[in-house]
């Protein structure tokens, strides 16, 4: 073993040892809000029901972001911690940790565009959030203490450039978005996570520029079947494209209709919310 790399195992073993045995499963749950899964449906129901124009903007910049992960990701190649040390079971590489810079990214995100609370209490509690998820990939042994540290770098330095490339325009948040994913997916030699991020890039992307920014959802029974019916539909896309790994062409095809069903849900709803004596908003 490398120097570098026995240090790094060194710090994870001596970080673990300080956390009692009790607490695992609290760091079982805290990792989990790591889940891409789970702030992206945030910003979804932002963009249904709320702001489209920041919704779509922010759903542009995480799906840009999970793009970045998986290009850093097959650009480093770096293997993650010995087997024994896994407390749940995990593949594919380690550096830089995919649930911090996702957490970042995702967290941060949502902290910049909603000023409901002031800068320190948003900005300090997703430090604290953050913190807790990195630290969980380091406590369950998938993640050396580097990755979670370079995640949040790699994170940070995302949001502040891509807010700073697209000035809060969702056009320009989901060109970003398929910009990264086209990278990703040359980069990681069209893995299943770059078929997956560049499908979703472009489907969003290619709905928003055919209906733009329309109107939010108001009426009850519109919500309502978006929420139960639309979005278990796109949860199971997601999962066919990304846990079962059917041919390229399916993963592509299922990823780009999530995409589009992310943007396009309301349009259809709109009309539905009309049609159904609704005033548009």
């Amino acid at each position: 073993m490398s120097g570098t790399f026995l240090v790094m195992q060194t710090l994870g073993d001596a970080v673990r040892a300080v956390v009692p045995e009790w607490m695992v499963p609290f760091f079982l749950g805290v990792t989990r809000l790591g889940n891409v899964g789970v702030f992206l449906v945030v910003f979804t129901l932002d963009y249904w029901f709320v702001d489209r124009e920041r919704g779509a903007h922010a759903i542009g910049i995480v799906i840009g972001g999970m793009a970045l992960i998986t290009a850093l990701k097959y650009f480093f190649a770096v293997p993650r911690p010995p087997a024994e040390v896994n407390v749940i079971p995990i593949d594919g590489f380690s550096f830089p940790s995919g649930h911090a810079t996702g957490a970042t990214i995702g967290y941060g995100a949502l902290a910049a565009v909603h000023d409901r609370f002031p800068d320190y209490v948003r900005f300090g509690a997703v430090a604290v959030l953050v913190g807790l998820i990195a630290l969980s990939r380091v406590v369950l042994g998938v993640h050396f203490v580097r990755d979670v540290f370079a995640g949040i770098v790699f994170g940070v330095g995302f949001l502040v450039v891509a807010f700073g490339l697209t000035d809060d325009d969702p056009r320009a948040g989901l060109a970003l978005a398929v910009v990264v994913a086209t990278v990703a997916l040359l980069v990681s030699d069209f893995s299943t996570d770059g078929i997956t991020l560049f499908g979703a890039a472009v489907g969003a992307a290619a709905v928003w520029e055919a209906t733009g920014p329309g109107s939010t959802v108001e009426g009850t029974p519109a919500r309502a079947a978006l929420v139960v019916g639309v979005l278990p539909v796109l949860a199971g896309l997601g999962y066919v494209a990304i846990e079962l790994v059917p041919p390229p062409v399916v993963i592509f095809a299922a990823s780009a209709a999530l995409g589009a069903g992310l943007i396009g849900a309301p349009v259809a709803a709109g009309a539905f919310d009309r049609t159904d004596g609704a005033e548009p908003a």
